[in-house]
């Protein structure tokens, strides 16, 4: 007779394992919740949150509440890149955005260039880069 004590026991043996290989992978918003759990190099993650991250404000990402207050209109977003390991954000004054005409630019420089990767975009309502991280027990 086999005990529910032996099945448990492999269980915990198996997840050790692979968190000892570093098997196991999350992203977190800037308030510390879990995004998405999953498998390096799965492609998907094996859990994602279903709640939408919130918005970065101008106050966020550094901006004065005086300064915040004179930017408006899309926000020039840069995903991180193979020479630029962090996200980049270009807000504009009201009434002199400019997101699109600078985002064509940047993409025909990327083509020219033969550039991959995730590509600037224009937003509204950016939100803020999730903290990647993985478990690894060694």
């Amino acid at each position: 007779m086999r005990t529910p004590g032996i099945w448990a026991f492999a269980a915990i043996i198996v997840l050790a394992s692979c968190a000892m290989t570093g098997c196991f992978e999350w992203t977190q918003d800037p308030q510390g919740n879990t995004t998405s759990f999953g498998i390096p190099g799965a492609g998907a993650p094996i859990w994602q949150s279903k709640s939408n991250p919130p918005p970065l404000n101008p106050t966020d990402a550094g901006m004065t509440p005086e300064e915040a207050a004179k930017v408006g209109g899309p926000v020039l977003v840069w995903p991180p890149s193979a020479t630029v390991k962090t996200w980049r954000y270009r807000y504009y004054l009201v009434g002199q955005n400019h997101c699109q005409d600078d985002l064509n630019k940047i993409l025909a420089e990327r083509a020219q260039n033969g550039e991959t990767g995730d590509t600037p975009y224009c937003s509204d309502a950016p939100s803020a880069p999730a903290n990647k991280a993985a478990f690894v027990l060694f």
